[in-house]
């Protein structure tokens, strides 16, 4: 049932994003001119001619892409901080279990010294 639901809902995503590309499909002038003369206004050509869902998915991916960055430099100390979380707790369980054997066999010396040889343990 689940994957049912899986494969209606990405049916469904398809279906929007090819509607979306098919809405958008004109073409438009896309241009970038980073070294800016002022005495050639028109610069260098450096215009491409690409259908307007390319340039909107492509500035969307770009967008998820910084956003992603950003989120990941964000969470930064929480990763850190559970990584010596993570090392603390693996000492103390190093010291426990250690603690636990030397107490377990110091258990059964003193157990033995102290109890007289009638007691039936």
């Amino acid at each position: 049932m689940k994957r049912a639901f899986y494969y209606l809902v990405l049916l469904l995503a398809l279906v929007v994003v090819a509607g979306f590309a098919l809405a958008n499909r004109q073409w438009i002038a896309q241009g970038i001119d980073l070294s800016y003369d002022p005495t050639n206004p028109g610069g260098v050509d450096s215009t491409i001619h690409l259908p307007m869902f390319l340039v909107l998915f492509g500035v969307l991916v770009i967008g998820m892409i910084l956003g992603g960055i950003t989120v990941w430099l964000k969470q930064g100390r929480f990763r850190r901080a559970a990584r010596v979380a993570q090392v603390e707790v693996e000492r103390h369980r190093n010291e426990l279990d250690r603690l636990r054997s030397q107490s377990g066999a110091g258990e059964t010396r003193d157990s033995q010294a102290i109890l007289p040889s009638s007691v039936p343990f």
